[in-house]
């Protein structure tokens, strides 16, 4: 078992993120959507074709990006992050370790109308208009999920459990694959909740799921991958519910185009003496249904004025 049990959002972790305080509900609940008529309320691309633009009528740029504490990590953070998402090109963007007041101050610097405000560490903002809003929580696993359907297609922003992160058993720790699967309970556990939860509409979910994929740690990449072979089971429970990953659609071979978006400021790791931190790719843009289809899909972020600690995925589809 991983020895410090650390990862994304604790505090006292390199990463020097905050723990999650999940708001239960009991359920599924509505969500009020702020917009302009319902509530007066540079980038690098890597890892793919896509470098900004406008995307067409019948398509959606999707954006999933973990905002590092609401830009609270680096100067003028909300102001850098509206200038990054500007720059994308994104039409919404699923924000992790936000706040809603974050989003809200994000969409105005953007001049955009359609906001989510959830009242958790995950929200929508868009530059199209938002139809309909739905949110979810489950105490017994900590799921959390905020949704918005937008051009007729429901988008889900959500944030996976940080503990007992599975690059750190496997690379520093040594463990068994059982200790390993062991770990990925409460994840697992939260990506069968909420991809349940999301039922057989078309739907694009994206988000910081704390883990690598399912098709990324192979026997093919076991070099890479601290000679493991993992079935990572949180995207491996969407897969099973039809999500497809449209970055993995795109870029078949994780060996030649690995995509990934941890972490382009963490090189080592102060909890285990220094070594190399485990580069992986851990947020993801998937979905499932209709005549969704991803047309680009890259890793986007990274350098001095970047203000993540995780790159952004960015997923073009064609409606």
């Amino acid at each position: 078992m991983s020895k410090s049990g650390k990862h994304s959002d604790d505090p006292n972790h390199v990463r020097n993120k905050r723990r999650l305080i999940i708001g239960v509900t009991g359920g599924v609940a509505a969500l009020a959507v702020a917009t302009g008529a319902m509530a007066a309320t540079g980038g690098t691309a890597t890892g793919g074709a896509d470098t900004g633009g406008k995307a067409s009528p019948r398509s959606l740029k999707v954006m999933s990006l973990n905002t590092w504490h609401g830009g609270a990590k680096v100067t003028d953070g909300v102001n850098k992050i509206a200038k990054q998402v500007k720059a994308s090109g994104a039409d919404v963007v699923a924000l992790q370790e936000s706040s809603s007041p974050v989003a809200k101050e994000i969409a105005d610097k953007m001049g955009w109308k359609y906001y989510t405000s959830s009242g958790k560490d995950v929200d929508l903002i868009s530059k199209k208009p938002i139809e309909k809003t739905d949110s979810f929580s489950k105490e017994s696993s900590g799921a959390k999920a905020i949704a918005a359907k937008i051009q007729g297609v429901w988008v889900y922003s959500i944030h996976l459990d940080y503990t007992k992160y599975g690059p750190y058993n496997a690379c520093f720790d040594k463990d068994s694959y059982q200790e390993i699967y062991a770990d990925e309970a409460s994840r697992k556990a939260q990506a069968k909740d909420i991809a349940e939860w999301t039922g057989s509409a078309p739907a694009i979910v994206a988000g910081d799921f704390n883990t690598p994929s399912h098709l990324d740690w192979t026997k093919a990449t076991k070099a890479t991958h601290c000679n493991s072979a993992v079935e990572w089971p949180a995207t491996k429970a969407f897969a099973d519910k039809g999500y497809k990953d449209s970055y993995r659609e795109l870029h078949p071979s994780p060996a030649k185009v690995p995509g990934n978006t941890w972490s382009p400021v963490t090189k080592k790791n102060t909890d285990y003496d220094n070594k190399p931190e485990p580069q992986d790719r851990i947020d993801f843009i998937l979905h499932k249904g209709g005549s969704l289809k991803p047309a680009t899909s890259n890793t986007y972020g990274g350098g001095p004025d970047w203000p993540s600690d995780h790159l952004a995925v960015v997923t073009t589809f064609h409606l």
